[in-house]
């Protein structure tokens, strides 16, 4: 993946959450069409792209405007990976 000056400046929580929508949308898209192995790496870098943003989550200047608890954040990110993390690994067990 080549980076942008977007990606390597950061991303916040309002193109996180873009992101993670359309990459889910994706996989969705490429298990439905029996594209599973594919399907799995767009998981992975759903993950992935939380990590990162978890990472950098102190210099989100969205985060310094906005009255949002970041210790609740932090824990739903780290749920909806840890669900992701599951599937994962749960597909990856099961299939042919």
């Amino acid at each position: 993946m080549v980076e942008t000056g977007e990606e390597t400046r950061g991303l916040d929580l309002v193109n996180l959450i873009g992101k993670v929508i359309e990459e889910l949308r994706s996989s969705i898209e490429l298990f439905e069409a029996f594209r599973h192995e594919e399907g799995l790496m767009q998981l992975s870098s759903v993950v992935l792209e939380i990590d990162h943003y978890l990472k950098q989550s102190d210099d989100d200047l969205l985060l310094k405007l906005v009255p949002i608890d970041r210790a609740s954040l932090g824990k739903r990110l780290k749920a909806v990976k840890g669900e992701l993390v599951s599937v994962i690994e749960n597909f990856s067990s099961t299939a042919p």
